[in-house]
Order: C-alpha cells, then sequence, then structure tokens
C-alpha cells in the first residue's frame, strides 16, 4: 500500500494556501479540510486529503506531541510550547501524480504562474523510468514539488486513445476493403 497522506509546516499559512490552491488545481486538487481556523489545510483529488498544510502558529505543527484521540481532538497539545522550536519543513521533494501529460504540463504552468520557480521543464524522464513524464518547480519556501504521469506517451496523451482508437479503424477500414475488393481470405 502507499503512503495516505503527507503533511508539512509552512512559514506564511495564506501565501502557502494560494500557491498550493494554484499549482495543484491541474491535477485535480481542492481544498477538501480546514482545522484550526484555516491555519491547518488538507488538499486532495479525491475524497479526502492526502497533502496537508500546516502554519508555524497551529498546534502541534512541529508533529512530535500530537496524540489524536478517536473524537479528532488532539490531546496534550499546546498551542505554543517552549520546549520546541516550531520551523517550517525544509527542502524535501514531493511528487504528485497526473493522470496524463497534459496535467504535468498545467501543473508546471501554473505553479511558475504562482510564485514557484522551475527546477526542471516537462518531458520524458527515461533514466528514472522507460515512460516517466515529470516537471518540477520549488515552491516558495524551497521544496521540490513535481507532477509525474507514468503512462506510456499513447495513453498518456489527450490524443493518445483518440489517435490509437482512430488508426484502428482505419487499419479496420483497410482490411475489410482488401478483403472485399481484393479477394483475400
Amino acid at each position: 500500500m502507499g503512503i495516505n497522506h503527507i503533511g508539512i509546516i509552512v512559514s506564511d499559512i495564506d501565501k502557502a494556501k494560494a500557491f498550493y490552491t494554484a499549482a495543484l488545481a491541474p491535477l485535480g486538487y481542492k481544498e477538501k479540510m480546514s482545522f484550526q481556523d484555516g491555519k491547518v489545510l488538507g488538499f486532495g483529488a479525491g475524497f479526502a486529503p492526502d497533502f496537508w498544510i500546516a502554519g508555524l502558529d497551529a498546534m502541534s505543527a512541529h508533529g512530535s506531541e500530537a496524540r489524536h484521540t478517536g473524537e479528532g481532538q488532539i490531546a496534550g497539545v499546546k498551542a505554543t510550547d517552549a520546549n520546541v522550536e516550531k520551523r517550517p519543513t525544509g527542502p524535501m521533494h514531493i511528487a504528485f501524480n497526473a493522470s496524463n501529460r497534459q496535467h504535468v504540463r498545467d501543473f508546471h504552468k501554473a505553479a511558475i504562474a504562482a510564485g514557484g520557480v522551475c527546477n526542471g521543464t516537462p518531458g520524458t524522464r527515461p533514466v528514472y523510468f522507460s515512460t516517466y513524464y515529470g516537471a518540477f518547480v520549488m515552491d516558495p519556501e524551497g521544496r521540490n514539488l513535481e507532477a509525474v504521469c507514468m503512462k506510456p506517451g499513447f495513453w498518456a496523451e489527450p490524443w493518445g486513445f483518440l489517435g490509437w482508437a482512430t488508426f484502428g479503424l482505419v487499419l479496420g477500414g483497410v482490411g475489410a476493403y482488401y478483403v472485399q475488393y481484393a479477394g483475400l481470405l
């Protein structure tokens, strides 16, 4: 089984919300949940969030003191704890799945428009995997974000299925012509 969700700490929750809302929209992500008056936000492309951001002033932003109860409450956590330094999550690489290559390109364009910095233009990366197609952007706090599509090009491009289906119909028509008029079979 894969990872269920991941969370990062950001230095400015409002700026991070604006960036991630815009950058992840092409991948189908939306804000799904909000806690602590918007200090903790969950984003997801499906039913539930799988990517979380928390501001520095969120309770248990450091994550070490959190004890979650069955009611969804955090027990034993103080809003401020002098013994634990709260700081943004440092450099890391987070890759988001894209359903096709156009979504990878759209992610790259949207993330840069929202304030990200290009860290790798959309394209194939056969050194990783033969069908790997990805794009990389550094978020405003220096994290390496990626959108990746692992499908082969003929399935992963918007024209892919239509192109192959059309090719199949043409090939079938040519075959039928030869069967009927050329006396084959």
